[in-house]
Protein backbone atom coordinates (compact mmCIF):
# COMPACT_ATOMS: atom_id res chain seq x y z
CA UNK A 1 0.00 0.00 0.00
CA UNK A 2 1.48 3.34 -1.04
CA UNK A 3 1.55 6.47 1.10
CA UNK A 4 -1.05 8.04 -1.20
CA UNK A 5 -3.62 5.55 0.06
CA UNK A 6 -3.10 6.52 3.70
CA UNK A 7 -4.96 9.34 5.39
CA UNK A 8 -3.03 12.14 7.09
CA UNK A 9 -3.93 10.71 10.50
CA UNK A 10 -2.67 7.27 9.49
CA UNK A 11 0.62 8.65 8.17
CA UNK A 12 1.11 10.68 11.32
CA UNK A 13 0.46 7.60 13.46
CA UNK A 14 3.23 5.47 11.88
CA UNK A 15 5.95 6.38 14.46
CA UNK A 16 3.53 5.65 17.30
CA UNK A 17 2.48 2.38 15.67
CA UNK A 18 6.11 1.25 15.46
CA UNK A 19 6.64 2.22 19.09
CA UNK A 20 3.48 0.33 20.11
CA UNK A 21 4.68 -2.78 18.25
CA UNK A 22 8.03 -2.54 20.04
CA UNK A 23 6.34 -2.20 23.42
CA UNK A 24 4.06 -5.16 22.64
CA UNK A 25 7.11 -7.24 21.71
CA UNK A 26 8.63 -6.53 25.12
CA UNK A 27 5.35 -7.40 26.83
CA UNK A 28 5.30 -10.75 25.03
CA UNK A 29 8.92 -11.48 25.96
CA UNK A 30 8.89 -10.39 29.57
CA UNK A 31 5.26 -10.52 30.71
CA UNK A 32 4.05 -13.45 28.63
CA UNK A 33 1.03 -11.52 27.40
CA UNK A 34 0.19 -9.23 24.51
CA UNK A 35 -2.09 -6.43 23.36
CA UNK A 36 -4.47 -7.15 20.50
CA UNK A 37 -3.67 -5.64 17.12
CA UNK A 38 -6.85 -3.55 17.15
CA UNK A 39 -5.92 -2.10 20.55
CA UNK A 40 -2.41 -1.33 19.32
CA UNK A 41 -3.81 0.55 16.34
CA UNK A 42 -6.26 2.48 18.50
CA UNK A 43 -3.55 3.46 20.99
CA UNK A 44 -1.16 4.56 18.25
CA UNK A 45 -3.81 6.67 16.51
CA UNK A 46 -4.96 8.28 19.75
CA UNK A 47 -1.43 9.12 20.93
CA UNK A 48 -0.54 10.55 17.52
CA UNK A 49 -3.71 12.64 17.43
CA UNK A 50 -3.11 14.10 20.89
CA UNK A 51 0.55 14.84 20.20
CA UNK A 52 -0.19 16.67 16.95
CA UNK A 53 -3.11 18.61 18.42
CA UNK A 54 -0.92 19.91 21.24
CA UNK A 55 2.05 20.71 19.01
CA UNK A 56 -0.01 22.25 16.21
CA UNK A 57 -1.61 24.57 18.77
CA UNK A 58 1.81 25.47 20.19
CA UNK A 59 3.21 26.12 16.72
CA UNK A 60 0.23 28.29 15.85
CA UNK A 61 0.91 30.44 18.91
CA UNK A 62 4.65 30.66 18.21
CA UNK A 63 4.04 31.78 14.63
CA UNK A 64 1.85 34.72 15.60
CA UNK A 65 2.12 38.07 17.31
CA UNK A 66 -0.81 39.82 18.92
CA UNK A 67 -1.60 43.31 17.65
CA UNK A 68 -4.22 45.82 18.71
CA UNK A 69 -5.14 49.48 18.60
CA UNK A 70 -7.82 51.77 19.95
CA UNK A 71 -8.87 55.17 18.65
CA UNK A 72 -9.92 57.88 21.08
CA UNK A 73 -11.15 61.43 20.76
CA UNK A 74 -9.61 64.32 22.69
CA UNK A 75 -11.88 63.58 25.66
CA UNK A 76 -10.55 60.04 25.96
CA UNK A 77 -13.71 58.38 24.64
CA UNK A 78 -12.96 55.18 22.72
CA UNK A 79 -14.24 55.34 19.14
CA UNK A 80 -12.97 52.04 17.74
CA UNK A 81 -10.83 49.13 18.81
CA UNK A 82 -9.30 46.34 16.76
CA UNK A 83 -7.33 43.15 17.20
CA UNK A 84 -5.16 41.19 14.78
CA UNK A 85 -2.97 38.09 14.79
CA UNK A 86 0.12 38.89 12.77
CA UNK A 87 2.17 36.16 11.13
CA UNK A 88 5.66 35.22 12.28
CA UNK A 89 8.16 38.05 12.67
CA UNK A 90 11.92 37.47 13.03
CA UNK A 91 12.20 40.05 15.83
CA UNK A 92 10.11 42.29 18.07
CA UNK A 93 10.63 45.51 16.14
CA UNK A 94 9.48 43.91 12.89
CA UNK A 95 6.31 42.79 14.66
CA UNK A 96 5.78 46.31 16.02
CA UNK A 97 6.28 47.88 12.59
CA UNK A 98 3.85 45.39 11.07
CA UNK A 99 1.36 46.31 13.76
CA UNK A 100 1.79 50.01 12.98
CA UNK A 101 1.35 49.39 9.27
CA UNK A 102 -1.84 47.43 9.95
CA UNK A 103 -3.15 50.13 12.29
CA UNK A 104 -2.48 52.89 9.75
CA UNK A 105 -4.23 50.94 7.00
CA UNK A 106 -7.20 50.38 9.29
CA UNK A 107 -7.43 54.05 10.21
CA UNK A 108 -7.21 54.95 6.55
CA UNK A 109 -10.14 52.61 5.86
CA UNK A 110 -12.04 54.32 8.68
CA UNK A 111 -11.50 57.65 6.90
CA UNK A 112 -9.55 59.31 9.70
CA UNK A 113 -7.65 62.38 8.51
CA UNK A 114 -5.81 63.84 11.50
CA UNK A 115 -4.28 61.25 13.79
CA UNK A 116 -1.83 61.03 16.67
CA UNK A 117 -0.18 57.64 17.14
CA UNK A 118 0.82 56.82 20.71
CA UNK A 119 3.09 53.88 21.53
CA UNK A 120 5.08 52.74 24.53
CA UNK A 121 7.80 51.36 22.23
CA UNK A 122 10.71 53.80 22.08
CA UNK A 123 12.39 51.79 19.30
CA UNK A 124 9.26 51.94 17.17
CA UNK A 125 8.90 55.71 17.49
CA UNK A 126 12.61 56.24 16.87
CA UNK A 127 12.56 54.03 13.76
CA UNK A 128 9.60 55.93 12.30
CA UNK A 129 11.02 59.35 13.12
CA UNK A 130 14.61 58.56 12.09
CA UNK A 131 14.39 55.77 9.49
CA UNK A 132 17.97 56.25 8.27
CA UNK A 133 19.19 54.90 11.60
CA UNK A 134 17.29 51.67 10.95
CA UNK A 135 18.31 50.52 7.44
CA UNK A 136 17.47 46.91 8.23
CA UNK A 137 13.78 47.84 8.36
CA UNK A 138 13.70 50.21 5.38
CA UNK A 139 11.04 48.30 3.43
CA UNK A 140 8.54 48.37 6.28
CA UNK A 141 9.44 51.95 7.14
CA UNK A 142 8.88 52.99 3.53
CA UNK A 143 5.41 51.41 3.60
CA UNK A 144 4.63 53.27 6.80
CA UNK A 145 5.88 56.55 5.33
CA UNK A 146 3.67 56.08 2.27
CA UNK A 147 0.66 55.37 4.46
CA UNK A 148 1.32 58.43 6.60
CA UNK A 149 1.28 60.56 3.44
CA UNK A 150 -2.36 59.60 2.85
CA UNK A 151 -3.51 61.45 6.01
CA UNK A 152 -3.92 65.19 6.45
CA UNK A 153 -1.64 65.06 9.50
CA UNK A 154 0.12 62.34 11.46
CA UNK A 155 2.03 62.76 14.71
CA UNK A 156 3.81 60.19 16.85
CA UNK A 157 4.05 60.26 20.63
CA UNK A 158 5.79 58.05 23.16
CA UNK A 159 3.49 56.85 25.92
CA UNK A 160 4.19 55.09 29.19
CA UNK A 161 3.34 51.41 29.51
CA UNK A 162 0.86 52.33 32.22
CA UNK A 163 -1.11 54.59 29.90
CA UNK A 164 -1.23 51.91 27.22
CA UNK A 165 -2.83 49.14 29.29
CA UNK A 166 -5.99 48.80 27.21
CA UNK A 167 -4.18 48.13 23.95
CA UNK A 168 -1.71 45.81 25.67
CA UNK A 169 -4.51 43.72 27.16
CA UNK A 170 -6.28 43.40 23.82
CA UNK A 171 -3.04 42.41 22.07
CA UNK A 172 -2.14 39.88 24.78
CA UNK A 173 -5.54 38.22 24.40
CA UNK A 174 -4.59 37.03 20.90
CA UNK A 175 -2.04 34.52 22.17
CA UNK A 176 -3.23 34.14 25.75
CA UNK A 177 -6.81 33.25 24.81
CA UNK A 178 -6.20 31.95 21.29
CA UNK A 179 -8.17 34.79 19.70
CA UNK A 180 -6.64 34.58 16.24
CA UNK A 181 -9.66 35.98 14.40
CA UNK A 182 -9.17 39.64 13.57
CA UNK A 183 -11.93 42.15 14.13
CA UNK A 184 -12.74 45.86 14.25
CA UNK A 185 -15.52 47.20 16.44
CA UNK A 186 -17.08 50.42 17.66
CA UNK A 187 -16.25 51.54 21.18
CA UNK A 188 -14.12 49.52 23.55
CA UNK A 189 -14.31 45.85 24.54
CA UNK A 190 -16.78 45.20 27.36
CA UNK A 191 -14.24 43.20 29.37
CA UNK A 192 -12.00 46.29 29.62
CA UNK A 193 -14.64 48.91 30.43
CA UNK A 194 -13.15 49.51 33.88
CA UNK A 195 -9.81 50.54 32.32
CA UNK A 196 -11.48 52.59 29.61
CA UNK A 197 -13.61 54.51 32.09
CA UNK A 198 -10.60 55.17 34.30
CA UNK A 199 -8.53 56.50 31.39
CA UNK A 200 -11.39 58.70 30.20
CA UNK A 201 -11.71 60.13 33.71
CA UNK A 202 -7.99 60.93 33.83
CA UNK A 203 -8.10 62.64 30.43
CA UNK A 204 -11.11 64.79 31.29
CA UNK A 205 -9.85 65.76 34.76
Amino acid sequence: MGDDNLSLLQRRAIPWLLWTIWKNRNIILYADTQITLITQLQQANEEARLWHELNDAKQSIELHSGAAFITQDYSGNVLHHAREALTFSPNRLTAKLQCLEWALRSMKDLAYQDIVIGSDSHDLIDAVMQPLKWPRFRILLQKIKSLCATFSSVAFETESIGSNKIVREIAKSVLRDGRFQSYLALGGPAWLHHLINREATLVSS
